[in-house]
Formats: structure tokens, sequence, C-alpha cells
């Protein structure tokens, strides 16, 4: 008779089967704890990316809400300033008719009148401080871009109307004091030779650097040719006149050279405030060979330069219509006007010259405590408060148009962020019913395998003590 005992496998199959129990007690402990069944990509590394989408998309549509909120305010900002603009006018209007009436005394219009002043002061105060977030709203057209969505696809964007602009005058800015003709420009000091940039100074400062893409604006030209300052009137984008900055016999030192000059500096310094604007019209013509024009703003403090315009013609004879270069100052400070016109040597040739042409200069001193504003549209009679007030009625019928969009765009990304953070829930959040049932179930079979384990050891020890005692029998 032959007595078999697998020990070995039995112990095995019941080591394994606690193993098991034990690894899936401590991952449904781990879901329940946490609430996620999903908390490492081993659980389910298709559920794991697919989360991670929903969670990119569910933050994006979060903060696109926010943002769209965001525009609701400010759009609803402008919209009140300018529901009181329209009442400021209205009550205008309303003295404009009663001024007309025949009845009244002259000390009667004269009362009339002075509210009338009183009520323009309120416009311009009111158009020029409206802000959001320190933003001014009106001082300068803008446009505002809300992104209301999870991408930037999603922009929604309202342009606010420059209602106020500056009564500040700069000497000679269009160039109309002197005759055409005049080398003598009141309010600038022309300098009628070739400029180094890097090395040359204008104004007691070094001038900038600005490295050409091609050749170089360091060489002196073999023929320093001509370069004048002048008034003209053969150009202008306003008035009768503009300036020119002309070069023309220029033979550059070698191909492809840019030679700058001739420049001029106006002699008054304008305070600028922070947030001032400047804005010049100009155009370039390319002569003996292609233009390079630009001009800076120097601070006659520091030295410090913001560059205005800086265009540079691709070839010969190439020309630009008129066009509006404009500036941002964010630092305050005293500051000249500086133009410097120039030529390219585009084809090589080295035969260069060219035009810079400038006219307008304008100026909106920022924050400047001396700067004095007014409101652009006109109120002085029936008619012009009439048509201003159409104005402002559409402006703000544009606005209410927008704030409908931004809250339909808001509501659909409300029920699309809900939507999504419904599914996302559904890959990640854990199911308690099913994983306390796991947990239930792996624990109760830990408990049953290592008591059965337990049993078995203790019957197989029992067997072969049984055994050991049946041979010593035998033998004896």
């Amino acid at each position: 008779m032959t007595l078999s005992a697998n020990f070995d496998r039995i112990n095995l199959v019941v080591t394994s089967a606690t193993q098991k129990a034990r690894a899936e007690s401590s991952s449904a402990a781990e879901k329940l704890a946490t609430g996620k069944k999903i908390n490492n990509a081993a659980d389910d590394a298709a559920g794991s990316a697919i989360a991670s989408r929903f969670q990119s998309q569910i933050l994006g549509l979060a903060q696109g809400i926010k943002n769209g909120m965001d525009g609701v305010s400010l759009v609803t900002t402008a919209d009140q300033a300018l529901g009181t603009l329209v009442t400021l006018l209205q009550r205008s209007r309303e003295l404009e008719v009663q001024k007309l009436n025949g009845t009244l005394s002259a000390s009667d219009i004269s009362a009339i009148q002075h509210e009338q002043n009183g009520i323009r002061k309120s416009l311009t105060s009111i158009a020029f401080e409206t802000e959001f977030n320190s933003k001014p709203l009106f001082r300068k057209t803008r446009e505002y871009p809300f992104t209301v969505g999870a991408d930037t696809a999603s922009n929604i964007s309202v342009t606010l109307p420059a209602l106020v602009r500056s009564t500040f005058t700069y000497d000679n800015a269009s160039f109309e004091t002197d005759a055409a003709g005049s080398t003598e420009i009141t309010g600038w000091s022309p300098i009628s030779e070739s400029i180094k940039f890097g090395t040359s100074q204008i104004g007691g400062f070094t001038t900038p650097t600005d490295p050409p893409a091609v050749g170089t604006d360091q060489n002196t030209p073999s023929n320093a040719g001509t370069m004048t300052v002048t008034v003209t009137d053969e150009e202008a984008s306003d008035g009768d006149n503009s300036l020119r900055l002309t070069s023309t016999g220029i033979t550059t030192a070698s191909g492809f050279d840019t030679v700058r000059g001739p420049a001029i500096i106006s002699d008054e310094t304008v305070g600028l405030g922070s947030n001032a604007t400047v804005s010049v019209d100009w155009r370039s013509k390319g002569g003996g060979d292609a233009y390079d024009s630009y001009a800076y703003l120097l601070n006659v403090s520091t030295g410090e330069m913001i560059e205005i315009l800086n265009s540079t013609g691709a070839s010969a004879g190439e020309e630009t219509d008129w066009a509006t270069a404009e500036v941002d100052v964010t630092k305050a400070g005293s500051y000249k006007f500086v133009f410097v016109g120039g030529t390219f040597d585009a084809t090589g040739g080295r035969a260069a010259g060219a035009q810079l042409y400038v006219d307008n200069i304008r100026v909106d001193p920022g924050e400047n405590p001396n700067a004095n504003y007014e409101f652009i549209l006109d109120s002085g009679s029936l008619s012009e408060i009439d048509t201003s007030i159409e104005t402002l009625l559409t402006y703000r019928a544009d606005l209410g148009a927008t704030t409908n969009r931004i809250i339909h765009a808001v509501d659909y990304l409300t029920s699309s962020h809900i939507n999504l953070q419904r599914s996302m829930s559904q890959v990640i959040d854990t199911d308690y019913g099913v994983e306390t049932g796991t947990l239930a179930k792996a624990r109760l079979t830990e408990e049953v395998a290592v008591r059965t384990l337990s049993e078995w050891r203790e019957l197989r020890q029992s067997l072969f003590e049984q055994l050991i005692d049946s041979g010593n029998s035998s033998s004896g």
C-alpha cells in the first residue's frame, strides 16, 4: 500500500489564495479611502489617460467660465458708464430746448449755459475716469478679447471706443509754421550729416544700436552725398506741409551698406506720464536705392530711448503709403523726438539715397497732471446732442449684444463642465457598493485561507507524528 501526501502543492495553493485576497483587500481599501478607483496608472492605464484628458478640459472650461464672467463685469461697467453719459446728454438736450424758448432773459440763458458747461465737464470726467481693473476703458479705442472656453478658439471680443482726447499741443507738430522749402524749422534742430548708430550722439546721448539684417551701417560712405531737412508741401498726411529728410548722391563704402542721416531733434521736451501714447504719420521713398527710416523718443534725463519707427525697404525705389506709427510710454519722464532718415544699398551697387516724410505728431500725455482732456462727442447744438446720443446708444447696443453672447457661451460651458465632470466621475470615482462588497469578500477569503492553511499545517504535523510512531512500533 502507497501513502501519498502532496503537502507542498496544497501549501502553495492556499498561500497564493491568501496573497491574492490580501491584494484585493488592499486595493479595495485604497479605493474606498481615496474615493477613486484609479489611484495610479496600473489600476487602469486607458482609464487614467482618459481621465487626464477629461481633467484638462474641465479645468479649461472652469477658467473659461471665470473669464466669461470677468468679461461680463467689464462690459457691464462700460455699459453703465455709457448709460450715465446718455443721461447727461439728455439733460443737456432738455436744457438746449429750454434755451431756445423766446421767453427767457439773458440771465436765464446764461444760467442754462452754465449748467451745460458743467455737464460737459462731467461727460469728460466720466469718460476719462471709467476703469476696470486699473485699465482705462474710454481713453483710446481698444479691443478686449475674452477666452470664453477651454482654448483660444473660443475668444469673444469687444471694442470700446475712445470718448476723450487730449487737448495737449506740441509746438509745430504738423510743420505748418514755416513755409515750404524752409530749412530753418521752428522748434526743431536739423542734423544734415551721416549718423552712425551706436557711435554718433544726438541730444547729448549716444544713438541706439540697430544692426541691419544685411551689410553694415558703420562704414563711412565713399561719397557722403547731400543730406537735407526741409519743410515740404509736396506730401502731407494732414494740412499742407510735412517734414522731409532727404539723402541723395551717396556712394557706399561697400555693397549692401546702410547709411543713416539726416536727422532732426525737437528743441523742447514734452512731459509724458505713465500710459502716455505718442503717434506720428510717416511715409518713406527709395531714391538712389532703398529707404531706411527710424524714429525714437529720447529721455533727456536718463538717455533711455523708446523706438517709434523702424522700417527698411526691400528694394530700390520702394515707397510706402502714409502710415501711423504709435508707441505706448510706460515710464514717466521728459522726452524729445528724434527722426532719422537713411538709405539701404539693397542692390549692392553702392549708389544710395532715400526720403523720409514726417507729419502730424500727436501726444496723449497719459497720467500727466498738467494734461487736459475733452469729451470727443459734440454737444454744442440740438442736432449735435442728438447725434452724440445716437452714437452712444449704438455703442450700448453693441455692448448688450456682446454681453448676451458671453452669457450664452457661459451657459453652454457650464452645461459642458457638468457633463464632463459626470463622465470623469464614471471613469475615476469609486463605486462604494462594489468596492465594499469586494473588500468584504477579500477579507473573508483571506481569513478562510489563513485558517485553512493553519489547520492544514496542524494536520500535516499530526500525520508526520503518526507515521513516525507507526514506524517505531513496527521496528520494535
